[in-house]
């Protein structure tokens, strides 16, 4: 069953800068800003710095959907890295707030790793650009087509 794309316009409620600082866990940095917004939903824009005990959690090659645990690929390291970019959101689920990030790191050697981020701390800094999203029924749920917890909106908000 082919689902329809989702857009939802809106204004921006507020943009913000944020400085993480060593041994914050980005993951749970984002999810407190999230909690803190009236609206419980931000988009990460852009973020530069260094991280370590990283772990993505990528596709493996050639499968099907729907997308479950075993038809991935684990990759966990200490670093520290190079924080080259990384975007992503913030939103709600039933039970949680679901944090959806993607990244790219920078090896000492000037290789450039990344994928679906899983786990981060900083490492010296990271520099987070966000930006609320204002849209109450924007959601996550499980969908049965890719097997992962996809954004929906249930109805448009403006």
């Amino acid at each position: 069953m082919e689902e329809k794309s989702i857009r939802l316009n809106f204004s921006p409620a507020a943009a913000f800068l944020i400085r993480l600082t060593p041994g914050q866990n980005l993951f749970e940095a984002l999810k407190s800003l999230a909690a803190d917004s009236p609206s419980r939903r931000i988009a990460l824009l852009s973020g530069i710095g260094s991280l370590t005990n990283v772990a993505f959690r990528n596709l493996k090659a050639g499968i099907e959907r729907p997308v479950s645990q075993d038809k991935t690929v684990l990759f966990e390291s200490s670093g520290p890295y190079e924080l080259v970019s990384v975007q992503g959101t913030v939103i709600p689920s039933a039970e949680e707030l679901v944090v959806h990030l993607h990244a790219s790191l920078g090896t000492p050697s000037g290789a450039v790793i990344g994928g679906h981020m899983t786990a981060a701390t900083v490492f010296t800094t990271t520099e987070l650009v966000c930006l609320e999203l204002p849209l109450g029924s924007l959601q996550r749920r499980r969908s049965e087509e890719t097997g992962l917890v996809e954004m929906v909106a249930d109805k448009p908000d403006n």
